[in-house]
């Protein structure tokens, strides 16, 4: 193959350390990327390219294309719900891309991307993904990536509505999951991640609607669960125990945590027993709406704990 090379090649030959997958219906896409950078870039047409932009522009001719970036330096990828992220059909990263420590907004908005695989290590001693694959909407999969320094997974999956599964990353350090899965609408199950440093699960599985069950995670740091699982509208088994022992609740604390569900007439027990085990006071709840059996066919124990919530200022709302 010819190259036609645009600037010097200065970056040694060697594997790509971050690939992707481009289809184009012909026109412009932006390679975008955040921070200081000095990269090369094979386009995939013939073309090599060695940039310190940030927003470096290529034009296509309708087709598909693979696109290697190689770099001695650092490139961090930063898309950030631009109409060019959703040109991107994969996104293969082979070797450290010296990303310092976030990959925030990276592929945020990369509608179309289908995979994204990375070898474990490559993500070393980031920080924060907030936002990162939000609204991947195509992507069916993840990898097992390095997570070990992750503080921050906000909004990080909310609406890759294609996920069916998700690994068992490393989330010791986690303080932020808010959002994390909301809307991953076709994961059927969720992996047992270590939560117990975490103070919020604001909306973290909002609209999780194929999830059937949950695991026994930790929450004894946890002080909200405002919306955690609302619009779980298959969510049938919820674990005994989880909230026996939380961090201090706040007034809303259970606000929309369990509206629209599917809760058996055990899950229900154990969710009150286990609120009730917890004696806080003056909270709200809402384990109301979608198929969650209703007070009338609860069982004793769930009835009794829901009168000791109430005697204990609790407001709860529940199906009749």
């Amino acid at each position: 193959m010819s190259w036609t090379t645009v600037n010097d090649q200065r970056n040694p030959p060697g594997d790509a350390q971050i690939t992707y997958g481009i289809t184009s219906a012909g026109g412009t896409f932006n390679l975008r990327s955040t921070g200081t950078v000095d990269y090369e870039v094979e386009w995939g047409d013939g073309t090599v390219e060695r940039s310190t932009s940030n927003t470096l522009a290529h034009t296509y001719a309708a087709g598909n294309y693979v696109l290697k970036i190689r770099t001695s330096q650092q490139y961090v990828p930063y898309f950030n719900n631009s109409t060019d992220g959703g040109q991107i059909t994969s996104v293969a990263l082979v070797s450290d891309l010296g990303v310092g420590t976030e990959l925030r907004l990276a592929w945020f908005g990369a509608n179309n991307m289908t995979s994204f695989n990375a070898a474990f290590g490559v993500t070393t001693g980031v920080t924060n993904f907030t936002y990162t694959w939000r609204g991947c909407s195509s992507l069916t999969s993840f990898p097992l990536i390095d997570t070990s320094s992750a503080t921050d997974f906000f909004v990080a999956w909310d609406s890759c509505s294609s996920l069916t599964s998700f690994p068992l990353l490393d989330t010791t350090n986690l303080a932020d999951v808010r959002y994390a899965w909301r809307g991953c609408s076709s994961l059927t199950s969720f992996p047992l991640i270590d939560t117990s440093s975490l103070p919020s699960f604001q909306s973290t599985w909002e609209n999780c609607s194929s999830l059937t069950s949950f695991p026994l995670i930790d929450t004894s740091s946890g002080t909200s669960f405002n919306g955690a699982w609302r619009f779980c509208n298959s969510l049938a088994s919820f674990p005994a125990n989880m909230f026996d022992t939380t961090g201090t609740l706040i007034a809303g604390a259970f606000d929309n945590a369990f509206t629209n569900c599917a809760l058996t007439a055990q899950s229900v027990e154990n969710i009150l027993v286990s609120l009730d085990t917890n004696g806080a006071t003056g909270i709200t709840l809402s384990i109301s709406g979608g198929t969650t059996v209703g007070q009338s066919s609860w069982t004793a124990a769930a009835t009794t704990a829901y009168n000791n919530l109430i005697a204990k200022g609790w407001t709860i709302t529940a199906n009749p």
